[in-house]
Formats: structure tokens, C-alpha cells, sequence
């Protein structure tokens, strides 16, 4: 049965939930557009130099739900004030900027930013490069993003939503590193389209996003209850916390963890 290489638990911008995420030394996923400094310059780059793995998100399928504009320079910023906080930037994954399901939007997007993605790269971080569909193949894609950032040292972000990739399309991919956003349970359509990209890339390294917290909230919420019954007086975290951090035990996702 597949897994993947690395699952990383997304939803954990919040402090309380972020605290127990890392107390348990999973693999967190957060929103850029949602950290605070406490989280860029402690929190993330403490986890980082433990040895455990990062993801943050740009925030832009969100802000595409809502109709909303991303505000690139504070995606930056966040990203940068981690990156540059961490003795092992080899353990972070950012989302370069794109427009969801709308590759010429994003390939405008990487001309312009495409001296600070490859800064990014050069400092040793793993840069998730969304492929959007449109006119060109999710192959010739990929080919115009080494174009672009002038090196193939980037793994390549594979969109899990409504406008998301075909199986046919994922058959085009010939590359090292691959991310699934947006979804770590294997759906028969997510199958079908790792199949195709496992078919061309047996050797490829394989990991994946999902917000944890969405589908657990039930169990989290009648944890945190018996924990405010317990009322006990020996722990500093939050009952949300504890609670989470319960959870997490029983029921993180399912990875390699090579």
C-alpha cells in the first residue's frame, strides 16, 4: 500500500493547536498570512533545528475561495523570517506564489518573483512549485519553471482541488520531488493520479498536505471538555491543547517517516 514519504498535519497556525503539533513532533503545516513573529522567529525554527519538518502554505487557495487578493510581500516575509532563522532550512516547505487554476497568471507570477523563489532555493529550502493546468501540458509546466528559476532543485507542487491536474496530465512529469496539495487520504481520483506519476517516477521522493484539525474537530472538542472537568493544576497548556495534543497520538497521519 502507498505512503507517502512525508504527511504533513496543515491547520496548526493557531498557537494552541501549533503547540501541540510540536510538542508531538509531527510533521506541521501553517498558513503564512497567519503566523505571528513568535512563530517565525521561535516557534517553526525550533521545530526546524530539532530535526522535524515544516510546511507553510502561501495561503492563496483560501484567498482564492474568498475572492480575495494574496498579499505576496507578507507571504514573503514570513517565509524569509523562518528560513533565515533555521540552522536546517533543508526541512522547510514554502509554496512559491501561483493563481489557482490559472497558469498564465502564474507563470506572470514566477517572472517577477523569480529572483527571490530562487534565493530561496539557494538558501536550501524546498520550494513547492504549483503546477496549474491550461494550455500547456503539466510536463511542458514544469519545463518553463526550470526555464524560469534557472535550476530543477525545487520539488513539483501537484493541486489536489476542483482545478486540479488529470491523470494524464500528471503522466507528463518526469521530476525527483513531488507534493500533493491539498490532500493526504487517497482518494480513487488522487490514486489514479499518483499511479501515473509513480509509473514515470519509481525513484521520486513523495509527500503531501492536509489539514488535519478539519475532520478531528468532534474529537478535539469532547477531549478539551474532559480535560476542563480534570481542572488540573499541574499543567501550563491549554485544555485545546491537551486535547490536541490526544488526538494526535491516536490518530496522526500515516507516513514513512524514513
Amino acid at each position: 500500500m502507498f505512503k507517502f514519504d512525508l504527511a504533513f498535519h496543515s491547520g496548526m497556525s493557531s498557537r494552541s493547536d501549533l503547540r501541540a503539533a510540536v510538542d508531538e513532533g509531527v510533521p506541521v503545516g501553517v498558513v503564512a498570512t497567519l503566523l505571528d513573529v513568535a512563530k517565525t522567529i521561535l516557534v517553526l525554527p525550533r521545530h526546524l533545528d530539532a530535526g522535524f519538518a515544516v510546511f507553510i502554505d502561501s495561503g492563496a487557495f483560501a484567498a482564492f475561495q474568498k475572492r480575495e487578493v494574496v498579499e505576496w510581500a507578507r507571504v514573503f516575509r514570513a517565509y524569509e523570517s523562518v528560513l533565515h532563522m533555521t540552522d536546517r532550512p533543508q526541512k522547510l516547505s514554502i509554496v512559491a506564489p501561483d493563481v489557482i487554476g490559472d497558469q498564465r497568471g502564474t507563470l506572470a507570477l514566477w517572472e517577477v518573483h523569480a529572483e527571490r523563489v530562487r534565493a530561496w532555493i539557494d538558501a536550501g529550502a524546498r520550494v513547492i512549485i504549483p503546477l496549474q493546468c491550461g494550455e500547456l501540458s503539466a510536463g511542458s509546466m514544469l519545463d518553463r519553471a526550470k526555464q524560469i528559476f534557472k535550476t530543477d532543485r525545487f520539488c513539483a507542487g501537484i493541486p489536489s482541488n476542483l482545478e486540479a491536474m488529470t491523470a494524464a496530465d500528471a503522466a507528463t512529469l518526469r521530476h525527483s520531488d513531488f507534493h500533493i496539495l491539498g490532500r493526504v487520504i487517497l482518494t480513487e481520483e488522487l490514486k489514479s493520479k499518483l499511479n501515473a506519476l509513480l509509473a514515470n517516477n519509481p525513484a521520486a521522493y513523495y509527500t503531501a498536505d492536509a489539514n488535519w484539525l478539519r475532520s478531528r474537530l468532534r474529537q478535539i472538542s469532547s477531549a478539551a471538555q474532559v480535560f476542563r472537568q480534570e481542572r488540573s493544576g499541574t499543567s501550563w497548556d491549554s485544555s485545546r491543547t491537551r486535547a490536541v495534543r490526544s488526538v494526535l497520538r491516536k490518530d496522526a497521519y500515516d507516513f514513512k517517516q524514513a
